[in-house]
């Protein structure tokens, strides 16, 4: 009997890194930038994207390119998918990773007022 060709392994799981972030109840401040990343079962999948669930965000790399290529999405590599994400607002913010409509998995985040310098991010508690 022949078995039909696996499908395409979807993204197992969603980080934002809150990198050289400092804060007491909070590693994410507005205006400080983070990297999200997303894992694959794969290391080669053809397409991967991130995109906040609210309105409240900026997505840097996304948002310069996609002024001349709306289509435009950074590669996954060795398994792994990353963009750079701003939170405008202060509350809680979602991330989503996803291969098809479907959806995939949501990385939520409560984000304080903060003070960018830089790489650095001194978050209020």
């Amino acid at each position: 009997m022949l078995s039909a060709p696996s499908a395409s392994a979807e993204v197992v799981s969603l980080d934002i890194l809150p990198g050289l972030s400092f804060g007491q109840t909070t590693l994410y401040g507005v205006g400080c930038t983070y990297v999200a990343v997303a894992r694959t079962e794969q290391l080669i999948e053809p397409r991967v994207d991130i995109a906040p669930l609210d309105a409240e965000s900026a997505m840097p790399i996304e948002d310069f390119v996609w002024q001349f290529d709306g289509y435009f999405s950074t590669p996954v590599v060795l398994g792994h998918k990353a963009t750079l994400w701003t939170p405008t607002t202060p509350g809680q913010h979602s991330l989503m990773a996803y291969q098809t409509s479907a959806g995939g998995p949501v990385a939520t985040v409560n984000v304080n007022p903060a003070t960018p310098a830089g790489p650095l991010c001194f978050v209020a508690p």
